[in-house]
């Protein structure tokens, strides 16, 4: 299970994978809480926001030059974005799902950053938004 939110008539909906995220099949309903299930089995909780957000972050991998080539073609899941908007700020979390050769975040690192609203990602807003318990 990826996460599981619960409304505020408490019902919930499961996202099953970071496969199948099912975040666009999200009953049209005020969200109490989102339970992220990490892959270190750690539980990550939002709650109190006006709306939510939630994204995979992946690419291909089409290097073949590199030594150890045995992602090449292959897609990689790079980071999962965890996001709130209270206002116009949106509360960002990142959580690093594949450490590259390049970078200083490891492979379950959570980044924590705030964004104006519509510039939250690279400087450019992101679309999926849910409804939160203060927007419902």
């Amino acid at each position: 299970m990826l996460y599981r939110i619960i409304f505020t008539d408490e019902t919930d909906f499961i996202g099953i994978s970071y496969k199948n995220t099912r975040w666009n099949k999200i009953p049209d309903k005020s969200i109490k809480q989102i339970n992220f299930f990490l892959p270190d089995g750690n539980i990550f909780t939002l709650h109190g926001f006006e709306e939510y957000n939630h994204f995979i972050e992946a690419t291909n991998d089409f290097y073949a030059g590199k030594k150890n080539n045995q992602n090449v073609g292959k897609t990689i899941l790079r980071f999962q974005y965890l996001m709130g908007r209270l206002g116009d700020k949106v509360v960002s979390y990142r959580i690093t799902l594949y450490q590259s050769d390049t970078s200083k975040y490891k492979t379950g690192d959570i980044t924590r950053r705030v964004y104006q609203f519509g510039k939250e990602y690279n400087g450019k807003p992101t679309l999926g938004w849910k409804k939160g318990i203060k927007n419902g």
